[in-house]
């Protein structure tokens, strides 16, 4: 009599194959979801602005996230906290990458994290100490930290390597006029207008800064005509223009910040013609200036009304 050999049943042999292909599926699934994972993470960012799901599934697209950085830094959202988080998975991404600190220190500085802020451009300017506007920004931060001396150093770097670029002008004679160097502050407005003299005609930032420095200067008919360019210049532009030149702010906060600029230049206007002796024009400006009292360091309403009621008594010569 034959022998027959035992051989598996048929159930058997189906279950071993089943997990035998269904791993190998699942293998295969990873292995094409991870080579594809970034071009998922580009889908659904492009697609459906899902920023969390998107750096999830970035694993080695840096400039991904630094786009989605950008978005949210007031490149089509505004959320601070966002843009944060992709520019640090940016540059753990790829360590190197450009402007990726340099964005995160901005972060900081708009938060007023002024620490934070400088060691995050410093770590920039190690890696690419070439890059202008780096130290225009840690100019900005250090003036802000109170070092003045460090700050106007930055800010000459800048001027020298963008030379064509208004508000480096601006900002170092904001810090010229902190260290009361006011005829470094006045000439460094002047030869602005030289370098760029299309912003003579435009700039009411500029026409303020020289404004202040002749002010400070004792110059107050040169201050008052400053003043007066400035405020002309300021009427001509709008909320959304006035803050454009403060990239990465919160847009919403553009028309309080207009106001508060004009509520400024009618302060310096006031103090100007109190000290030309015009009285009547200082009073109106002082009014003027009362409406909207700007937030920071500038006189408070109790102030400004013993202003107004001093110009009044000057101007009906009862004063004593």
């Amino acid at each position: 009599m034959v022998k027959i050999k035992k051989t598996k049943n048929f159930s058997e042999t189906i279950t071993e194959n089943f997990w035998a292909v269904w791993f190998l599926v699942v293998i295969t699934i990873i292995l094409v979801f991870t080579a594809k994972q970034d071009a998922l993470a580009n889908f659904v960012w492009q697609k459906y602005r899902i920023a969390n799901l998107a750096i999830l599934l970035d694993k080695n697209d840096s400039d991904l996230a630094m786009q989605i950085g950008n978005y949210y830094f007031n490149g089509g959202a505004y959320n601070l906290d966002r843009a944060k988080k992709s520019y640090e998975s940016a540059f753990n991404l790829k360590p190197d990458i450009q402007l990726a600190h340099y964005q995160i220190s901005r972060i900081y500085f708009l938060k007023g994290d002024f620490n934070s802020a400088l060691d995050e451009i410093n770590k920039e300017l190690k890696l690419r100490p070439e890059i202008p506007n780096s130290y225009y920004v840690r100019g900005l931060i250090l003036g802000y930290r109170g070092n003045f001396r460090e700050a106007e150093s930055d800010f000459f770097k800048f001027i020298k390597l963008i030379p064509s670029q208004w508000a480096g002008y601006n900002d170092l004679a904001w810090i010229q006029v902190k260290l009361k160097k006011f005829q470094d502050a006045k000439e460094t407005i002047l030869k602005s207008f030289k370098n760029i003299p299309l912003e003579k005609d435009r700039n009411p930032w500029l026409w303020t800064s020289l404004g202040i420095a002749y002010l400070n200067l004792g110059e107050y008919n040169k201050a008052k005509e400053a003043f007066l360019s400035a405020e002309e210049k300021t009427n001509k532009i709008n909320a959304d223009y006035f803050w454009s030149a403060y990239p990465g702010n919160n847009p919403k906060q553009a028309e309080n910040a207009y106001s508060q600029f004009k509520s400024i230049l009618n302060l310096n206007l006031a103090l100007v013609y109190e000290k030309l002796g015009d009285f009547k024009k200082s009073k109106i400006k002082y009014e003027e200036y009362l409406k909207f009292i700007p937030l920071g360091p500038f006189p408070s309403e109790a102030e400004i009304e013993e202003r107004i009621s001093e110009m009044g008594r000057r101007i009906t010569g009862t004063d004593k």
